[in-house]
């Protein structure tokens, strides 16, 4: 099964990898992986993933990058509904804004731990 992540990471040393090392180890194969410029410190990294078998499931998935030190926000693709991601008070976010205008639908898998 293929299916899309958002990630807001914190454009620090080494969170790419341990981004990427999570995935591979959770039982996800990377298809692409595109990331963004970093714009205030952070940037934008969009995956789409293949799970390796049927056991695996993406909301596990999607809790555990959240609770990645450098990542801000975890979106999933939203295809059906317009729902504009859920954000936190005080947390303004560039990408929530894209999600909710673009024709591509987000919402917001996990809630931002910082």
């Amino acid at each position: 099964m293929r299916t899309s992540l958002r990630i807001e990471l914190a454009d620090a040393e080494g969170a790419l990898m341990r981004l990427i090392g999570l995935v591979e180890r959770r039982g996800f194969t990377i298809a692409t992986l595109d990331k963004g410029e970093m714009s205030q410190g952070q940037s934008t990294v969009t995956m789409t993933l293949d799970a390796r078998d049927g056991a695996r499931n993406m909301d596990v998935l999607a809790r555990q990058v959240a609770r990645l030190f450098d990542v801000r926000g975890v979106f999933t693709r939203d295809a059906e509904s317009p729902i504009t991601p859920e954000m936190a008070p005080g947390i303004v976010s560039g990408i929530a804004a894209q999600a909710a205008a673009g024709p591509d639908r987000w919402r917001q898998a996990c809630p931002p731990r910082h």
